[in-house]
């Protein structure tokens, strides 16, 4: 997100080039060609970004943790849970943005030709 995206307060561009392969070794050679300093930056910035999604995980399992503890108990027993199982499940316990809900699949009419 930071480099390839500039998602990030270094700047809004790419440090990356688009045709750079994903090979370790040729990120490796990319990250010598910058300064310490983007280098350090660039850490910097992953870091935070890291950081604030572990507490936003950690703050939305402890505001919700009886309907996370049913989901996994669920799992638990079941191995597998479909989408429409989870917010069913995660609807007991806060409400569902309308923009998440999925309708019930309702079959559509047959339509007889004459």
């Amino acid at each position: 997100m930071v480099t390839t995206f500039g998602m990030s307060e270094i700047g809004p561009w790419s440090l990356v080039d688009g045709s750079q392969s994903g090979d370790v070794i040729m990120r490796m050679m990319a990250r010598n060609s910058m300064s310490e300093k983007l280098a350090e930056d660039i850490d910097a910035a992953v870091k935070r970004l890291s950081d604030r999604a572990y507490e936003i995980a950690l703050s939305q399992i402890r505001n919700n943790r009886e309907a996370i503890d049913k989901i996994v108990e669920v799992v638990l027993e079941k191995e597998t849970m479909s989408g429409d199982d989870f917010r069913a499940i995660l609807s007991e316990f806060v409400e569902i943005p309308a923009e998440n809900r999925v309708a019930p699949a309702v079959p559509a009419p047959l339509s007889v030709s004459a």
